[in-house]
């Protein structure tokens, strides 16, 4: 990938986008909401959110596709299924329907519309140099670490988890951390705090603290995070 874009570069990226996610919606930044990365997808980007078998055991979480190409899945009880899948098709594992799942489903959708936005953005940096197999992008549970994930990572975490409305949640939860520590137990009240704030956003607790980190609200060196960190924020 000849273009290297730093954490600044993706947060302006996602501004726009959400700038236009607020318009379409009749959304104010004054009260505003969590993202939904289904409705942008859709209705922002013009993407196809679909919700598939992708594999058996729980390996692949979600792919993008650039360019008209076939998929072939085999089931744990041996059923072969053959997909034809779209340019802007963005299809989820279906084992991600659950609720339990929605902070890891969330993300996927994010990570794999912020494939299709560089890929846009950036035709011939991105586009044609952007790890593929057979014109899909994949996100994997234990993918290798790459700067296009990182950046595709990066980008999903910055629609979800914009800091205007993470500030707005740190003040509608009372959040208060003067000394930056939290305790990962039900006896620290911020603990719950941070529970609810990451159900009201639509993602999970290691994506919120992440991003807290980040923010340098909680202690914690997000930038030397390993990328998988990032990539694992659903799990």
């Amino acid at each position: 990938m000849a273009r290297y874009l730093s954490r600044a570069d993706l947060s302006r990226i996602a501004g726009k986008y959400i700038d236009q996610y607020y318009t379409r919606f009749g959304i104010s930044k004054d009260a505003p909401e969590p993202i939904d990365p289904e409705r942008l997808a859709s209705a922002v980007l013009g993407l196809n959110v679909k919700m598939l078998p992708l594999c058996s055991d729980g390996s692949i979480l979600g792919l993008t596709v650039f360019q008209k190409c076939r998929f072939t899945v085999i089931l744990g009880d041996g059923t072969k299924l053959v997909e034809v899948f779209m340019p802007r098709d963005i299809v989820i594992d279906s084992a991600l329907a659950a609720d339990s799942c929605t902070g890891c489903r969330n993300f996927t959708i994010a990570h794999e519309a912020a494939h299709q936005i560089l890929a846009d953005l950036f035709p011939n940096d991105y586009g044609k140099a952007v790890k593929c197999r057979g014109h899909i992008a994949y996100r994997e549970r234990n993918g290798q670490p790459s700067w296009e994930e990182w950046q595709a990572n990066t980008l999903a975490a910055e629609l979800l988890m914009p800091t205007f409305l993470v500030n707005a949640e740190i003040e509608r939860a009372a959040l208060r951390l003067p000394n930056g520590i939290l305790y990962k137990s039900a006896s620290d009240p911020n603990y719950e705090k941070i529970l609810e704030m990451a159900a009201r956003m639509g993602v999970s607790w290691s994506a919120i603290r992440i991003r807290l980190q980040q923010m340098q609200v909680i202690n914690g060196k997000p930038n030397h995070c390993h990328p998988l960190d990032i990539i694992r924020f659903g799990e």
